[in-house]
């Protein structure tokens, strides 16, 4: 999510928002999201596991993000 309130396109937070500790916040939690996930499953799969969370979360959080907003414009 954190990487994504980087991105210049975005709709969750404010666009006059810095955009770079939102990056570096999202990196850095990934990085230590694959530490973790090596340190219980072997590398194939924590690599694996963790790629399709990130597209998961990455596919999925625009399209809610874009509703939601949608929703609350629509109930003005």
């Amino acid at each position: 999510m954190s990487v994504y309130a980087g991105t210049p396109h975005q709709a969750l937070v404010r666009h006059g928002a810095g955009s770079r500790p939102y990056r570096m916040a999202g990196a850095l939690l990934l990085v230590i999201a694959l530490i973790l996930l090596l340190t219980i499953e072997g590398p194939a799969t924590a690599v694996f596991t963790w790629a399709t969370g990130a597209m998961l979360v990455w596919s999925i959080v625009p399209a809610v993000v874009r509703w939601w907003r949608f929703r609350q414009e629509a109930a003005r």
